[in-house]
């Protein structure tokens, strides 16, 4: 049985970042909601409007059901910061009879702000404006109980907290 981790977490958390070392040490596939809105041609400096974000979710749930099919573990990248968006990406794992993780990354928004305005300052990465951040950190509903979340809130070091939660396993000798 694959497993699909949820990443879950406000703009400027260290999502992307996670997911992908998540992936790259673990082997598994990663798929990122903003480089699906890229690749259709959006600029994410820009708040895009959400039939466009609709139409992407769309094409992940088509790209979740083909790698499901090959039983594959997946890292799906995006902020998941409504309990109603998590439980559309559980309905399809269900199809597949898959398991799902949350990841919430659960980062004080003191902390948030100041890589907002990091990112503002280098341009290394999309700057979100004040309606759009303040929009999702408002509305952020954080995985329950239920979700059974694996919480990332930087009070252990990152290289620790991975060789917990996603332990490389040695070759046998």
């Amino acid at each position: 049985m694959g497993t699909l981790y949820l990443m879950c977490g406000t703009p400027f958390s260290g999502k992307t970042t996670l997911a992908k070392q998540i992936a790259a040490r673990m082997g598994y596939h990663y798929i990122s909601l903003d480089d699906l809105m890229r690749e259709r041609g959006f600029d994410l400096s820009q708040t895009q409007p959400v039939e466009e974000w609709e139409k992407t979710h769309h094409i992940c749930f088509q790209l979740l059901h083909t790698l499901m099919q090959e039983d594959t573990n997946i890292v799906l990248d995006d902020t998941n910061f409504l309990k109603w968006l998590r439980e559309r990406f559980r309905a399809v794992a269900l199809e597949h009879k898959y398991q799902v993780r949350t990841i919430h990354l659960a980062i004080p928004v003191t902390e948030l702000e100041r890589r907002r305005q990091q990112a503002l300052a280098t341009g290394e990465r999309n700057y979100l404006d004040d309606e759009a951040f303040y929009n999702v950190i408002h509305h952020f509903e954080v995985p329950d109980q239920a979700e059974d979340p694996i919480i990332f809130d930087m009070t252990s070091e990152l290289s620790k907290w991975l060789d917990t939660h996603f332990p490389m396993t040695s070759p046998l000798a």
